[in-house]
């Protein structure tokens, strides 16, 4: 992997102008997403770079991207192309850049009481292609070792067993993959006191909704502790992103660029989590009635059963702002749903009833907001196949891995589905066909209606 880095950091790092930051930075996300994913296996090329020059080299690529990043004048496609990057990178805390790293391994290849068969396992698959040229293919290479020594609870002495697991937890430290909830706890001792309570309250909502037991009873319990968790997850993300705000000095120490990088990814991370909470949302929604039941809450004036789903609308256009796309028109957008929100029913104009006048204010702010998830998930595809497809022949991707790229990239389409139920909803509560004008114009001709296309061609022939 150290080549490959090489590689982006001459990319990236160089005194590049701005028309050409783009272009690198798309080529740089494809390049390291298919390194981490194992479609680029990483092999031993005669060198010995041992894993602290890895975290080096992220370390300037880091330096790099958030500078660009924090530029006034950095589009919306370079921050969702740097987005990428960032988890792709090893970590380079101060254990990664010391000049021997992840020592522990040699110690337990040559651990006193194995078989002489596992430790020249354990040298020849792991510590030797760690020490010389770590990819993410050793992480692999760590977990079916551990499992194999785990498989036997006392085939293997306990110790060396726990010292196993800590190479592991290494290792997932420098991919940096832990999960979120590691993540978020590695980044606790830099907040304050405000910062360190909304990590607290959404720990302990993600908490709560992970030993949520699946059943009816626990349907609606699910409902309100999903919307609570992406509230607080909101106010976190915020936190964390108003901590990133500011650019990096020259002369800011090497520790805290390292901590600046965890408080990256743990950012990520909770945009990535977000659109997993609404996603379920929108599927409990679902089972208790949808689109329909919201309707029929609308017509009997029940307009506070609403607010669930408005809430979880909220929150996921503010993530889109949050990740840098179109942040003024996601906060008008979301003060417009807080007003929807707020003043309900007791709006009234000339001759229409409150309803009314709530479901046309509503239903324009949903149209506002589908266009806004639209643009942001037609703006991915525009800025990627072509050079998906490029890359991916020069290096012989699979030809079903060129193609899918793009698909695991689209995160507002769950915000857009969310969109599009609610305005089911409101339409039927307006009363107005649930049909969306694609194409405005008049037509003129003769329409003819036939049960089969075919059976007008064969009329047409006799």
């Amino acid at each position: 992997m150290g080549t490959s880095l090489e590689v982006m950091c001459e990319l990236l790092v160089g005194n590049l102008e701005s028309g050409d930051w783009l272009e690198a930075l798309i080529f740089s996300a494809i390049y390291l997403k298919w390194i981490n994913t194992g479609q680029i296996p990483c092999f031993e090329d005669g060198g010995h770079p041992r894993p602290n020059r890895h975290a080096e080299i992220s370390r300037l690529i880091f330096r790099e991207l958030e500078r660009i990043y924090c530029m006034k004048d950095t589009s919306l496609q370079e921050v969702l192309s740097i987005r990428k990057i960032h988890p792709c990178l090893p970590s380079f805390k101060a254990e990664f850049t010391a000049s021997v790293p992840l020592t522990r391994i040699r110690d337990v290849a040559h651990w006193g009481d194995i078989p002489h068969d596992l430790k020249l396992q354990i040298k020849h698959t792991i510590q030797n292609k760690l020490h010389r040229n770590a990819g993410p293919e050793d992480l692999v290479a760590t977990e079916a070792m551990l499992a194999r020594i785990t498989r036997n609870p006392e085939e293997y002495s306990e110790a060396f067993v726990e010292q196993f697991k800590i190479i592991h937890h290494e290792l997932k430290d420098f991919s940096m993959l832990g999960n979120l909830t590691e993540q978020l706890e590695s980044i606790k001792e830099s907040f304050d006191d405000r910062s360190l309570s909304a990590l607290t309250l959404f720990l302990e909502c993600k908490e709560r909704l992970d030993n949520l037991e699946e059943s009816k009873d626990a349907l609606d319990k699910s409902i309100d502790l999903l919307l609570k968790t992406a509230q607080s997850l909101n106010a976190l993300r915020e936190v964390i992103v108003k901590g990133l705000e500011s650019s990096l000095r020259n002369d800011v120490p090497d520790a805290a660029i390292a901590m600046r990088q965890k408080w990256r990814l743990c950012e990520i991370g909770l945009e990535d989590y977000s659109f997993l909470l609404l996603s379920r949302f929108l599927n409990a929604l679902e089972v208790v009635g949808g689109a329909q039941q919201l309707k029929e809450n609308a017509e009997s004036k029940n307009v506070s059963s609403w607010n669930g789903p408005l809430g979880s609308l909220f929150v996921g256009i503010r993530q889109l702002g949050l990740s840098g796309w179109k942040p003024e028109e996601c906060t008008a957008i979301g003060n417009e749903l807080l007003a929807c929100k707020e003043k309900g029913l007791s709006e009234k104009e000339g001759s229409e009833d409150g309803k009314a006048v709530w479901a046309l204010r509503l239903k324009a702010t949903l149209d506002r907001s589908r266009r806004l998830t639209e643009e942001y998930s037609e703006a991915l595809p525009q800025m990627f196949p072509q050079k998906v497809e490029m890359l991916g022949k020069a290096l012989g991707i699979p030809e079903n891995s060129v193609r899918t790229y793009n698909e695991a990239e689209i995160r507002a389409g769950y915000v857009s589905k969310l969109c599009t139920l609610l305005l089911k909803a409101v339409r039927s509560t307006l009363g107005s066909q649930g049909w969306d004008v694609l194409v405005p114009g008049a037509a003129h001709g003769t329409l003819i209606q036939v049960l089969l296309i075919s059976s007008k061609q064969e009329s047409s022939k006799s």
